[in-house]
């Protein structure tokens, strides 16, 4: 399967709309911050890059694929939520005006200096896992990081993004901790909590471009980069869960960046997304996360 790419006019306009939709909502956007950054990157090369020389390419290349990484998140939360009233959307609002701060380039993030990209994750979830037609749709009232329903289930969902391969231990207790609490106030037997875990800094700075041959190959190389994580340190996590509350299921993790192929002339973006269940989980448990999965994937 072919993984879908538009013109950079095409995605320059999607995010202008996503950028006046959260205009609209009363998120403050500073021209000088990283949105309006963004935004002239991708307006000066949206056209350019067919002119440009060897080293004007150079020069702004690495800027252009954390610019564009950044892009594709922003147009996802407005994608999935753009024709909501805004009464609806007090918790994504609270996110974006987190998001829209923090360091210009992914690549100059630090411990210290996570807080809007996390909150961009947070909001990211929520939207690729609204697909009411599937049957998956985001509870917008979460106490959680984000809320998903599915069929007759809530699933409650803590966000982490790992920065750092020692800290992996601690934020998938931290997650472990906080689903404890949410699901302590949660009454009936409806109700379950899985992690959401972003790995992307783990393999990519954030300015450094993946290239395959083709988009076979892109897809089933990243699908192998995740697997190969998930099999490498699922012990660990699986060790956690074992003294954690039952109804905490599983995890899913993310991987995106900026790729092209051979065969291709225009960047795309990939993003990957897999499941690592609780050892013991019930048949019906894991149906439920596969679901859940398959509407994340949908989404890309």
């Amino acid at each position: 399967m072919p993984i879908l790419t538009n013109t950079y006019d095409k995605i320059y306009r999607d995010y202008e709309e996503a950028i006046g939709w959260m205009r609209n909502l009363g998120i403050p956007i500073a021209q000088s911050g990283r949105v309006g950054h963004y935004e002239r990157v991708l307006r000066r090369w949206k056209d350019a890059y067919r002119t440009a020389s060897e080293q004007e390419g150079r020069e702004i290349f690495p800027d252009f694929v954390s610019s564009m990484l950044e892009i594709f998140d922003f147009v996802g939360v407005h994608r999935a939520f753009g024709n909501l009233p805004a009464q609806q959307l007090t918790s994504i609002c609270k996110k974006l005006e987190k998001a829209v701060n923090g360091p210009v380039n992914a690549a100059d993030e630090t411990p210290k200096s996570t807080v809007a990209r996390n909150f961009l994750f947070e909001a990211c979830v929520a939207a690729r896992a609204h697909n009411p037609d599937r049957g998956v749709e985001a509870i917008l009232t979460a106490d959680s990081d984000t809320g998903i329903r599915i069929d007759r289930k809530k699933v409650w969902v803590e966000c982490k993004r790992v920065t750092s391969q020692s800290k992996l231990e601690a934020n998938v207790r931290d997650a472990c901790n906080q689903l404890e609490r949410q699901l302590a106030a949660e009454v009936g037997s409806g109700h379950r909590g899985m992690l959401a875990v972003d790995v992307t800094k783990l393999f990519n700075r954030g300015d450094q471009l993946y290239v395959s041959k083709d988009d076979h190959e892109l897809i089933a190389s990243t699908q192998r980069m995740l697997d190969e994580f998930i099999e490498e340190h699922a012990s660990m996590w699986q060790r956690v869960y074992a003294s954690k509350n039952r109804k905490i299921i599983g995890t899913i993790f993310r991987l995106t960046f900026m790729a092209t192929s051979e065969a291709r002339s225009l960047l795309v973006h990939n993003a990957q997304w897999a499941l690592s269940p609780r050892a013991d989980v019930s048949p019906a448990d894991l149906q439920l996360q596969k679901k859940l999965v398959a509407s994340l994937q949908a989404s890309e």
